[in-house]
């Protein structure tokens, strides 16, 4: 009999799950293009859990610092919705509590006229409004309650990009063509910095230093406290008069940086003196790092999905996923990406559906049909023991 209980006993322990064993749950969120809803998808299941009608037509879609919580942007409503994806973490000390509620709005917020650029880093957001020519700036701690934000007026109404270290806001202009420095705590000028960057377009922040695009190559701004310094990175011989960088990514686990390039990429590091052009198979729509920052996932206008190994720029593996797209047609609701711990996700507008792809092998795992015409997509996600 006592052999008996303890087998018993054996394989029930076997069984359930580790003590401790942390989880991560994940919910995608989507944008449709025609009618504004967002909705929220349970990864685990598949299955749509909510959807949310918004103020007005979307500009774009983002990810807050804390993970949780997802920023629609409505530019020509001068508004953002705070979408709370009902994932939390509940910290008891010696360990985390995961806790799924049902997704809900958090609030609708009025941070200025024409939101545009949206930034986050270390708990903090910071959204160029362009048609006010000021920067809000907050925090996600109190959002929903109080709803306070830093507001710091900068040059001129203008199309910006803010990226924020430590605490030093730097606001780039697209047509002053240069970046300024500001206190982010007292809204101070502290510097115009003598470095043009002329049609400076798309921001990115690596360690102490932020990346902008312009149309002689990347502006590279350091700071250290409140010391600034900027050097240009130009572009390599022989480039075409329309070909720049106007969008940036960068992560903290890969020394290397990426931008858009014409008909293709381009990478540099903080060393450089210029950049080093990236072949694409076709016109890159949207790239992103994967978690670990060492593969670069690239979607292009061909429909493709392409993993680059980071460090270097080489080809890892590319497969095509969803239909092409003209990349000319500014009207034409393009494919979005979002990519995760395992998988990435592409937006099929033309279908009503997100293809889910897999890291590995990129192999379609999934096709989860959202309906509608998918044109944003941002993940969110949450860890810790569930009860």
């Amino acid at each position: 009999m006592q052999k008996l209980l303890l087998s018993a006993l054996t394989a029930a322990l076997a069984l359930a799950p580790a003590a401790g064993a942390e989880t991560t749950a994940t919910r995608l969120v989507v944008a449709d293009a025609r009618t504004h809803v967002l909705s929220v998808v349970d990864l685990a299941q598949g299955q749509t859990l909510a959807r949310f009608g918004t103020p007005g037509k979307l500009s774009g879609l983002y990810t807050g610092p804390g993970g949780t919580l997802a920023y629609a942007l409505h530019r020509d409503d001068h508004r953002v919705t705070v979408l709370h994806s009902g994932l939390e973490t509940v910290d008891h000390g010696d360990h985390r509590d995961l806790v799924e509620k049902p997704p809900h709005v958090l609030a609708t917020l009025n941070v200025g006229r024409q939101p545009t650029h949206f930034f986050a880093r270390d708990e903090r957001v910071a959204i160029f409004n362009d048609a006010s020519g000021d920067v809000a700036v907050f925090g996600e701690a109190l959002l929903g309650k109080t709803n306070d934000m830093q507001v710091v007026k900068v040059a001129q109404p203008d199309h910006g990009a803010p990226a924020l270290v430590g605490d030093v806001l730097l606001s780039g202009y697209l047509r002053l063509g240069r970046v300024d420095a500001y206190d982010v705590r007292t809204g101070r000028l502290l510097q115009t910095l003598d470095a043009p960057c002329p049609a400076l377009h798309g921001e990115a922040v690596r360690g102490q230093t932020a990346y902008f695009g312009c149309a002689d190559g990347v502006l590279a701004v350091t700071v250290q406290a409140q010391q600034l310094r900027a050097r240009k990175l130009g572009h390599p011989a022989q480039t075409p008069p329309s070909t720049r960088v106007g969008t940036v990514a960068a992560h903290e686990k890969s020394t290397v940086v990426y931008g858009n390039f014409g008909p293709g990429l381009a990478r540099w590091t903080a060393q450089d003196a210029a950049l080093t052009p990236v072949a694409s198979p076709a016109a890159p729509l949207k790239f992103t790092f994967t978690a670990d920052g060492q593969r670069l996932v690239v979607l292009t206008a061909d429909g493709g999905l392409h993993l680059l190994h980071a460090p270097t720029g080489r080809l890892l593996r590319s497969a095509p996923v969803v239909p092409p797209t003209d990349a000319a047609d500014k009207a034409a609701v393009r494919p979005a990406l979002a990519v995760g711990a395992d998988h990435a996700y592409v937006s099929s507008p033309t279908a009503g559906e997100v293809v889910e792809v897999s890291l590995t092998d990129l192999k379609v795992t999934r096709r989860l049909a959202v309906g509608g015409t998918p044109a944003h997509l941002t993940l969110t996600s949450a860890a810790g023991e569930r009860h």
